[in-house]
């Protein structure tokens, strides 16, 4: 669970499901007893949904944006919008050519 003395700037812009599946992943091995890992069905339970579903997120697997919601409330997180610089498709296409000669 973040503390006061936490920052927002220790954790990274999340732009897809994988950055998601690792905050979760990083504050449910750090919510539990002593700093200790809390248990995927404690997670579920205090956000209201099923054990499955947190081990989904994990994955960085398609859940809903209210479970989204619902597991970031658990460790006093919310969502904050930002610009967040994409590569144009030019760039991206010139990436993968160069990558996959």
């Amino acid at each position: 669970m973040i503390t006061k003395t936490d920052t927002i700037q220790e954790f990274s812009v999340l732009k897809n499901q994988l950055d998601l599946a690792a905050l979760v992943r990083q504050q449910r091995h750090r919510a539990g007893p002593k700093g200790g890992k809390m248990p995927a069905q404690v997670l579920a339970d205090l956000a209201g949904i099923g054990r499955d579903t947190v081990f989904r997120i994990e994955r960085g697997e398609d859940v809903s944006f209210s479970t989204v919601m619902a597991v970031l409330r658990v460790f006093g997180l919310g969502l904050h919008a930002t610009v967040v610089p994409w590569p144009k498709l030019t760039e991206a296409n010139s990436y993968f050519k160069a990558h996959t000669e």
